[in-house]
């Protein structure tokens, strides 16, 4: 593939630029020409072959990095290093002779702030979260909630969106129960960290984030501040600037940044074990406008949601078939200190059209058991597809076929 002319002029136009460039800077000012010569070795940016003139998407990086591609090129395209054709300008040295200054340099993104569950929570598939309290005198109301979930700087730093809700229900391994008026709490949620449990369990008919046990816990409202919830990103290598003045030729140091320092908050309530519920969405945006939290405790049920598994081993299935779903998820009782699942396994091995599935199908796994109301013939859906795929009739006509 032949390079286009006006790359080739373009490339050529700003070499000479380059070159006239330097010469002038040398006759008018030769303090600032005397620094530029200690700053780089050369003016003109070196030529760099470009591989993708012949195979499209690659890079140099690649075939630095991949010796079965540098033997390939080099087999099936011998000059292409020396094609003049093949090389545009860069704006670098040459990365095969000049040292790596990144090479050992990692980043770390940490957050100082951040809660971390203690293992028996998080063996269970307990996730954490973090809320605050709300002001019972001025965030409360359609208009005081409105403005926690849009606060008037969107573009700041520290804008810190707040999704209003409450947390209440029974826990009578803490003595609360659902009667008294100091069970039931105002607080408010980080708009992010509801976000990111949607983003990754979803909600509605197919999701799971309103299925969940999480760990919840809740500041002060005075402690609301969305740099706790903000991770810091640090090199390991030195993080500073420098700013050279064209007229003076003076170099000034920049120090890096220092990390925004906030002092450390003490929670009211730790690590109580909540489902979400009643989570409403936005009917365009699908952002969360509310919340709620239920208290959850061993006794408690919870729903949890029906997935199929070894569908490649039911003949409806298998050729396009589908089961129509009557009931997406099963109530179910975990024990106290076990594993919560995230889903209840529906076996479809052997599944033939308008079969119907019941409860038997259902995989259950140790520690979670049916909740009372489940009954024996409780209903998860019924087996349709395609004619002929799997049923009876379609057996016997391949059968035919075969003969």
């Amino acid at each position: 593939m032949v390079a286009h002319p006006l790359l080739r002029q373009a490339a050529v136009q700003s070499r000479l630029a380059a070159r006239l460039s330097k010469k002038r800077t040398a006759a008018h000012h030769p303090q600032r020409a005397a620094a530029a010569a200690m700053m780089c070795t050369t003016s003109t940016p070196p030529l760099s072959a470009q591989p993708n003139q012949y195979v499209t998407g690659v890079t140099n990086d690649q075939i630095k990095a991949n010796q079965a591609m540098r033997d390939w090129y080099l087999a099936n395209f011998p000059s292409w290093k020396e094609d003049p054709e093949t090389n545009i300008v860069t704006d670098s040295l040459d990365t095969s002779a000049a040292p790596d200054e990144n090479k050992g340099e990692t980043e770390i993104t940490t957050n100082p702030h951040a809660i971390t569950l203690p293992p028996s929570l998080t063996q269970r598939n307990i996730r954490p979260l973090v809320a605050y309290l709300r002001d019972s005198t001025n965030e409360t109301g359609t208009r005081n909630c409105d403005r926690l979930r849009n606060p008037t700087t969107p573009n700041s730093d520290d804008y810190f969106p707040l999704i209003p809700g409450i947390l209440h229900g029974s826990d009578p391994t803490s003595d609360i129960l659902s009667i008294h008026p100091d069970s039931k709490l105002l607080v408010k949620t980080p708009w992010f960290e509801i976000q990111r449990e949607l983003d990754r369990y979803a909600s509605g008919r197919n999701g799971s984030f309103e299925n969940r046990v999480y760990a919840l816990t809740i500041y002060p409202s005075k402690d609301a501040h969305v740099g706790y919830h903000r991770s810091v990103r640090t090199l390991t290598k030195d993080d500073t600037t420098y700013h050279l003045n064209e007229e003076t030729m003076e170099v000034t140091e920049i120090p890096p940044t220092p990390p925004q320092v906030l002092p450390d908050r003490t929670p009211l309530m730790e690590n109580v074990l909540v489902i979400p519920s009643d989570l409403q969405l936005h009917p365009v945006a699908h952002s969360a406008l509310c919340v709620n939290f239920i208290r959850y405790h061993p006794d408690k049920p919870i729903k949890i949601p029906i997935r199929t598994v070894n569908e490649e081993e039911s003949p409806a299935m298998k050729r396009g078939g589908f089961i129509a779903f009557v009931n997406t998820f099963v109530e179910c009782l975990v024990e106290e200190g076990g594993v919560i699942p995230e889903r209840i396994e529906l076996e479809c091995s052997g599944l033939r059209q308008k079969d119907v599935v019941r409860r038997e199908r259902l995989i259950i796994p140790e520690g979670v058991r049916f909740h009372p109301r489940v009954r024996d013939d409780f209903l998860v859906g019924t087996v349709f597809g395609a004619k002929g795929g799997g049923g009876a009739d379609g057996d016997a006509g391949e059968e035919e076929a075969k003969k």
